[in-house]
Formats: structure tokens, sequence, C-alpha cells
């Protein structure tokens, strides 16, 4: 009875596997020409206190002829993206509301990029991500930044000449900053881990003004208690990243011999703790170990003797030191935000002293000391020993 039970469940598993080949169609299959597809979206705060969405609209028949045309400019040719606001008193509301401004219901699993204001991320920005947390349409791996010193509308609105969807060109941007290690990229799955993560603060990635028609992507937002508390420059952030093992490769350069060089971090492994004595904290620490290689000599003298390449390495971990120094330098004292993850460790190794003060974690890791540790060795040198020089 029990195998002829298991034999008539098996047809019903392999039947309902192929029913879904078997369907001619979707039910619920849409053509291009009855949806607006969004590639970008912002969130700000308006001086009434509602929130003003902005969406970037992608215009098939524009890409199209733009892409038939060879690229190549012209007055008469229909803008590839579009760009619309709608101010309401919640999000949800806003999405609904932006059906009276445009022609199509929105789809928003196409969308590539959050940018959220300034004004929006100081008042808090976790109520107001509810809707995307909830809403089955959200593409989680979206791009999330931070604008400083400008709105989202004015970010999404910015043309350039390298990507006809100004959305892709800013998502890509980050993809490359991350890889310099001056961004924290930070997806809009991650962010909603990080808001219900013990003991440590939110961080996102900054996108500012560089130019007409251009962003940068340098720097990173630092939050606490979900409200925008300040910023973190290229290099403080980049010291962020070496501790909390975040770099995947970057640029660092050292002065040597009245000149530079270029080091190319090709590892690297950074690690947190807290130690404890007395069931007490009494220390951050700090561990980094890499791997670099020698990209660009600009300077005198060579670099064969295992003394140059011991004093390089001193001079390249100190200077890393520097950077993460920086940074937790600025957290504890003027944010009092621990985005590091320190409370983090805390909470998981020793739970009786997170509950009791837990609450107060901020404070008590804005006073303990901290022990930076950089482990650096240099692997390659290239193929010549000096630099290019004339001869005298």
């Amino acid at each position: 009875m029990c195998r002829k039970l298991k034999k008539q469940t098996g047809m019903v598993l392999i039947f309902f596997l192929i029913l879904p080949l078997l369907l001619t169609g979707c039910w619920n299959n849409r053509d291009l020409t009855e949806i607006n597809i969004v590639v970008g979206l912002g969130l700000e705060r308006t001086e009434k206190g509602n929130v003003l969405l902005t969406v970037q609209v992608v215009e098939p028949a524009a890409i199209q002829s733009a892409s038939s045309e060879g690229g190549k400019g012209g007055g008469s040719q229909p803008k590839p993206v579009f760009v619309k606001s709608y101010e309401s008193e919640t999000v949800f509301d806003a999405v609904r509301g932006m059906l009276s401004i445009v022609d199509k219901k929105l789809f928003f699993s196409t969308a590539q990029v959050l940018i959220l204001g300034e004004r929006l991320s100081q008042d808090g920005i976790e109520e107001v991500l509810d809707f995307f947390q909830r809403d089955q349409e959200i593409d989680y791996t979206m791009d999330v930044l931070v604008a400083k010193g400008t709105t989202p509308r004015e970010v999404l609105e910015m043309g350039n000449d390298m990507d006809s969807i100004p959305a892709v060109y800013i998502r890509e941007l980050a993809k490359n900053t991350a890889w310099r290690g001056t961004v924290k990229r930070t997806l809009l799955i991650e962010l909603f881990k990080d808001m219900g993560c013990n003991g440590k603060q939110l961080a996102i990635g900054q996108i500012s003004k560089a130019g007409d028609g251009e962003v940068g992507t340098e720097g990173m937002a630092v939050f606490k208690d979900g409200k925008l508390a300040g910023w973190l420059n290229s290099y403080e952030t980049r010291g962020y990243l070496f501790a909390t093992d975040e770099v995947k490769s970057t640029i660092v350069n050292i002065p040597a011999d009245t000149g530079k060089i270029a080091m190319e971090i090709i590892r690297s492994k950074g690690k947190i703790d807290v130690v404890f004595e007395n069931s007490e904290p009494v220390m951050l620490t700090v561990k980094v170990k890499l791997e670099a290689n020698v990209g660009g000599y600009e300077g005198r003298g060579r670099l064969d003797s295992a003394d140059s390449l011991h004093a390089l390495e001193k001079v390249l971990g100190e200077k890393i030191k520097k950077e993460i120094m920086m940074a937790l330098q600025k957290l504890q004292t003027e944010y009092s935000s621990d985005i590091f993850g320190f409370g983090t460790y805390v909470h998981k190794y020793h739970p009786q002293y997170w509950k009791k003060a837990g609450k107060n974690w901020d404070a008590i890791f804005s006073r303990l000391p901290v022990d930076i540790q950089v482990d650096a060795r240099i692997m390659r040198t290239g193929i010549v020993k000096d630099p290019i020089k004339k001869e005298e």
C-alpha cells in the first residue's frame, strides 16, 4: 500500500512539473506597448513632509531608433527615456498616483537603480522602503545610492554620451567604482538584510554631480538608527572596505624616492574583532592581510633588493592602516555609528553582555580604543626593476 501511494505521489509531481511546458502562453503576459518600463527610481522628502517619487522610463522605440542610426545624434531623434515625479503622503499612493500623469502602468521589475534623497535620508529611510519589501514586482538586485548635494530627479535627468539610458550608466559606474574600492556597492536585498541586523548600522554608497551630465559614485553615506548621519570620503570608504573584507581590487599610491609607486591590490582579507576582559569589551581590533603587485613606478632607485621590498611593504601597510583609522575616528567621534559590525560580533559571541548593553552599543563603540594591524606582502615588481629614465 505504501509503495503504491509513493508511486501515485510521484506521478502527480511529474504531472505538475510537465504541465507548464504544455501551456501555450502565460495568463499575465503584457505587450511592451501596454506598459512603461521603469529603469530608475528616486525617493525624496518634500518640504511639506510628503514623499516625492521619481521614475525614469525607457522608450523602446527610441532606443531602437538610436541603435539603427548607429548612435548618431540629431535633434529629430526621440529621447530614449523620460522622467516623471509624483508627490504623495506614502510611496504606495505615489506609485498609484503616477498613473494620473503617465499613459501606461509602470513596470518596476526592470529598475536598475534606486536613488535616495539627502533630505529623505536625514528623515529616515526604513519606513519608506517598506513598499519595496512588499511589492512582488521589485527587483531586489537593483543598486541603492544616496544623493549628496543633489536630488534623485536631477541625477535621473542627467544625460551622457556613454549610455542612452542614464540608469544603466549609473549602475555600471557603481560597479566600476566598487571594483576600485572607493564606494560601498549596496544592493537592495543587502540593504534589507542590514536593516534587520543586530549591532550594525546602515552604510550605503553615495552619488553626486561630477560635471555637466556626469555623476560620481565615490564615497559613502553613514546612517544611525535609520537616519543619515554623515559621509565618508573615498579614502575613508576604502579603509572601511579593507576592514570589512569588501575590497576586491584597488590601486594604492605610496611615496618612494621623491616619486610614487602605484600598488595593485590583488588579494585582501579583513577581519574585525572585539577583545573582552572580565566579561567587558576593552578594545576593537582590525586585522588585514593583503597581497599587492607593483603596477607603476615613478621615482628613482631599483626594486630588486629584499630590503627595498620590505620597506615598501611597510609603507603600504601604514598607508592602509591610516585609511582604516581615518574611517574609525570619524565614525567614533563624529557619527557614533558602528557600520563596521563590531556590535554584530558582540551579539553573536557575547549574547549575555549584549542583552544588558546592546541598546547603548554605539556609545560603547565610540569610546573603545582600536588596534589596527595590516600585513602587506608585495608579490611581483613587474618585468623591469627600476623606472624608465633618460640617460644623463
